[in-house]
């Protein structure tokens, strides 16, 4: 009875269980000063991928552990995973909606939007999109996710326009944000703040408590997410083990392609980038030249925003654009359109959840991503692990939620993933804005 309870059945698997739990808790208490971040989520990861081998490799020799044991021990593996999984498809919804209203409210109002702000917009939701696509052109291309080797298709099929348009808006309030229905929770959202902006021209006394409250309220979830992420060491132990302990060395090879295709999927973004600059009139020489103290910097610090000073100044002083431009869009770009973290990354990791998950892409399916993946780079400005938000946005947002559990393994190798996706989002942003410049300048 009592080993029932505990899912164990023998010594053995009750030892692994107590180790599984204490190098749980060791993981989220490594020392910060001597480590990074993003070397404890990573050391987090290689000790869960270890121990899960090994309890793997213990099951299928039969020494101590039965396929019974297993499965038991697996229990606890999973049960870490998912609670701690668990914690972001709870924050996905609110964070949406507190991040949508508050951007709303704090975005300048016009009775006629100067062409300025117009042009940031459109080039901004244009490259998301853009970004998105490739993301999910190469995810379902290389078939990531799957234990099929071979080259992925979109089934024939799937739902007409007008049904995905419907199964996008917002129905009932409380059951959108409890099941992460992005797009639907951002239309809420932003009609709040669109309300609450209106009023406040003549009724500010009036509605000054929603602006407060709104502040408040995203004051406070940018904590709770800086606190869930903080834990990603022993999620990533936890989920690493879980992954491993059932699929053994075979999951690895899935995480392996995963990256090597989203390195590829950067690395032909990128390019895009530079076409696009060089119809504008910047060639690939000239935009490495200005930018290559920006890109360097992108890659050894893995945040776009660190990397905003350089970027503005190679877009300035190195391509001699614009100042008051370039400074305005690349800034817009890196907060509400990171065209890695936000778009080609999420994207990608969708298809991995999916397929990891046994389903398939039909067309239905790829411009339901397309919208709620651009929407979501919107809707999670400012919040905290931006890349994470995106992608459990992705996954809930496209009614897949039963997939969620495949970004586990996109948690484990956050660090390395982060990489290629900063690069593009600081390209990105430099892009954009010469895009911005040219136009505005005609």
């Amino acid at each position: 009875m009592i080993q029932e309870l505990f899912g164990v059945d023998g010594i053995v698997s009750a030892c692994a269980v107590i180790l599984f739990l204490v190098m749980v808790y060791a993981m989220n208490h490594l020392p910060k000063k001597k480590f990074s971040f993003a070397a404890r989520v990573l050391m987090g990861a290689g000790c869960g991928t270890v121990f899960g081998l090994a309890v793997y490799a213990l099951g299928a020799a039969g020494f101590g552990l039965s396929p019974s044991s297993v499965s038991g021990t697996a229990q606890w593996f999973s049960a870490a995973s998912r609670i701690y999984l668990g914690l972001f498809r709870v924050l996905i919804g609110p964070v949406i909606f507190i991040c949508t209203a508050h951007l709303v409210i704090h975005t300048p109002a016009f009775k006629v939007t100067p062409k300025e702000v117009k042009v940031k917009k459109q080039v901004n939701t244009f490259m998301v999109t853009l970004s998105c696509g490739v993301g999910l052109a190469f995810g379902i291309l290389f078939h990531v996710g799957s234990a099929d080797g071979g080259f992925g298709a979109v089934q024939a099929g799937g739902e007409s326009l007008p049904q995905i348009l419907l199964g996008l808006m917002p129905v009932n309030l409380a059951a959108d944000l409890l099941l992460g229905k992005a797009a639907a929770v951002f239309i809420a959202g932003g009609l709040a703040g669109i309300a609450a902006r209106r009023m406040s021209g003549k009724y500010m006394d009036t509605v000054k408590p929603f602006f407060d409250l709104t502040d408040a309220a995203f004051s406070i979830m940018g904590s709770v997410c800086k606190t869930v992420i903080a834990w990603k060491p022993a999620g990533a132990a936890a989920i690493m083990a879980a992954l491993t302990a059932v699929s053994g060395p075979e999951i690895l090879w899935r995480i392996v392609k995963f990256l090597l295709v989203l390195t590829l999927a950067a690395a032909v973004m990128l390019v895009i980038q530079l076409l696009l600059s060089a119809v504008c009139g910047v060639g690939p020489g000239a935009f490495f030249r200005a930018g290559g103290e920006a890109m360097v910097k992108a890659l050894k610090t893995r945040s776009g925003s660190a990397c905003l000073p350089e970027a503005q100044k190679a877009l300035s002083e190195g391509l001699g654009l614009k100042k008051e431009i370039t400074d305005e869009v690349s800034a817009y770009a890196i907060s509400s359109g990171m065209q890695g973290c936000g778009a080609l990354f999420p994207a990608m990791a969708l298809a991995f959840a999916v397929h990891m998950a046994g389903g398939t892409f039909t067309p239905g399916m790829i411009v339901t991503a397309l919208i709620v993946v651009t929407v979501v780079s919107y809707g999670i400005t400012g919040a905290p692990g931006t890349a994470t938000m995106a992608e459990f946005a992705a996954v809930m947002g496209t009614g897949m939620e039963g997939a969620v559990s495949g970004l586990g393994a996109m948690i484990a190798i956050d660090p390395i993933g982060d990489v290629p996706r900063t690069l593009i989002n600081v390209t990105g942003c430099m892009t954009n804005a010469i895009i911005a410049e040219r136009r505005l300048r005609e």
